[in-house]
Order: structure tokens, then C-alpha cells, then sequence
């Protein structure tokens, strides 16, 4: 059988043209950093990564979640410190001997003045904002006050939370009225007001000192119960913040496996990237050896009589 000039010709051309295809193919993907370029290479790894994607897109929605919610618990915890260091033995102590004998009018004044501090002290605390200006102790009300200046909480009755990982959510907050006892029996900033008018009154008889005590101990159990109280609300942001921790953990060993996966699907990985460097040395190879081929016989007299 006899082939023709123009067949033989042809025959190189196109295998030419094949080489610098596959040439070009190659190195497009090679300097993509992938093999898969687009969901027709192959549409079951394209599927697949899609799926890889959206969970780390997931993942990534719920590490903001947690830095949020780790800044406010974060801020909340520096307050209840402050609140706490405030709320000491010593305090209740000083209330409950503002009721001897051996206390004057004056000294008793002098309390009440220190109260007042204290008092008004915890009220700026409960009103305390974030870094964002939002105030961290009245749940969604986070633009207004939650307290007024008498210590009247007024701030939201829904406390914040937040999705922080798959099926997970938490409080990232507390209300003021929950950290104070706000209208109950035991709420610290009434039962302040009730003591600081007590202490300024004088006393002129065994019945008014009777009615100082009383009110005394009443404001030493509302204290009292309020670190009580308070140490259950740092208990809870401690555990939540250990929570928040774990979970960070977690996620970041989880994403390292599914990146891992996505990056074998999309052929993205250091063993693919070998194999696609071979494959671009040795279609550079054909590319060179097919242009050799061809120009040797474009300079045979054979094709230079055509």
C-alpha cells in the first residue's frame, strides 16, 4: 500500500498539532496547580470537591462564630473579675459590724458614702460595652444602657447566643439582671440602696439600731447570694470558653483532613503535582521530537517537489 505525499503531510501536521495540545494541556494545569480544571475532566471528582468546598466554606462560617463568642465571653469574664473582685468577704464583714455598738454616726456615714461608691461602681460595670460599643450585659439590647443610674435593670430579657459548630450552640452572654439578681428578693443593687439609707440614719434608741441590723442582714444575704451567684455565672463562661477551645481543636484537625481530601480530588496534592510534572517533560518531549520530524521532512526533496 502506498501512502500518499499530502497524506504523509497531513498525518504530521496533525500529530504535531496533537502534541502541542497535550503540551499546552499540561502546563495550563500545571501552572493552575491542579488537574482538575473543569467539572467535564472528570465529573465525579468535580462533584465531590463541591461537597469538600462547602464544608470548608461551613467550617469557616462557624471560626468566625467562635471568635465572636470567644471576644464576648472574653469581655464578659474580664467584667465578672471586676465585679467579683468588688463582691468580697471583706465587704459583707464591713456590713455586718456597721451594726455594733462601737460604730458612730459618722462612721456609719462613712460607709454609706463607700457603699454609694461600690454601688455605683457595679452599675458602670453592668453598663460596660465591647470593643464594637455594643453593652454586653443586656442580651440583644445591645444599644441602649441596661441600667439606669439607680441600678433599675432595663435591658433585654433574651440572652445572646450564638451557632458555633455543627448542631452546637451556645450563650455567649449574660443578662445584667441575671449577674445582679435584679428583681428578686436578693437584688444586690436594692438591697445596696436599702443599706446606704439605713446607715444614714442616726441612731437615738435600741429600736433603731434593731431596724439598722435587720436591714443589715438582709443586705448581707442578698451579697452573699450574690457571689454565690456570681461564681456559677464565671463557672458557666469558664466552661463555655473551654467548650470554644475544643472545638477550635477539633475543627482545625478536621479541616486539615478534608483540605487534604479536596486537594486529592482536585489533583491539587504533591504526589499529583509529581505526576503532572512528568507528564509536562514528557509532552514537551513529543512536542519537540514531532516538530523534528516535521521539519525534516518538509526538507526532503520529496515534499520540496510537491
Amino acid at each position: 500500500m502506498r501512502l500518499s505525499t499530502t497524506y504523509m503531510y497531513q498525518r504530521n501536521i496533525d500529530s504535531m498539532s496533537n502534541a502541542f495540545i497535550n503540551y499546552s494541556d499540561v502546563n495550563l494545569r500545571l501552572s493552575s496547580g491542579q488537574i482538575l480544571l473543569k467539572p467535564s475532566d472528570d465529573p465525579g471528582a468535580a462533584s465531590q470537591a463541591i461537597i469538600y468546598q462547602s464544608a470548608l466554606s461551613d467550617m469557616n462560617q462557624y471560626d468566625t462564630a467562635r471568635k465572636y463568642a470567644q471576644n464576648s465571653l472574653g469581655y464578659e469574664d474580664n467584667i465578672l473579675n471586676s465585679i467579683s473582685s468588688i463582691l468580697t468577704k471583706n465587704l459583707s464583714e464591713k456590713i455586718v459590724q456597721a451594726g455594733n455598738d462601737t460604730y458612730s454616726d459618722a462612721d456609719r456615714e462613712a460607709l454609706a458614702i463607700e457603699l454609694e461608691g461600690i454601688r455605683d461602681h457595679l452599675v458602670d460595670l453592668g453598663n460596660s460595652k465591647d470593643s464594637n460599643g455594643r453593652y454586653i450585659f443586656g442580651g440583644y439590647k445591645t444599644g441602649s444602657e441596661p441600667f439606669l443610674k439607680d441600678g433599675t435593670y432595663v435591658g433585654g430579657d433574651t440572652v445572646m447566643t450564638q451557632t458555633v459548630g455543627d448542631s452546637t450552640n451556645m450563650q455567649v452572654g449574660h443578662l445584667g439582671s441575671d449577674i445582679f439578681l435584679s428583681g428578686t428578693d436578693d437584688d444586690l443593687i436594692v438591697a445596696l440602696n436599702n443599706a446606704i439609707d439605713a446607715l444614714k440614719q442616726p441612731i437615738e434608741s435600741a429600736e433603731d439600731r434593731e431596724a439598722l441590723r435587720q436591714v443589715l442582714d438582709n443586705t448581707n444575704r442578698s451579697l452573699n447570694k450574690g457571689i454565690d451567684n456570681l461564681g456559677k455565672v464565671q463557672a458557666t463562661v469558664g466552661t463555655n470558653l473551654q467548650q470554644l477551645e475544643q472545638l477550635g481543636l477539633s475543627s482545625d484537625l478536621n479541616r486539615i483532613s478534608i483540605e487534604s481530601r479536596y486537594q486529592q480530588t482536585i489533583g491539587a496534592d504533591s504526589e499529583s503535582m509529581i505526576a503532572l510534572v512528568t507528564q509536562a517533560t514528557f509532552a514537551d518531549f513529543a512536542l519537540q521530537s514531532s516538530m523534528m520530524v516535521f521539519q525534516t521532512m518538509t526538507k526532503m526533496s520529496l515534499f520540496n517537489m510537491m
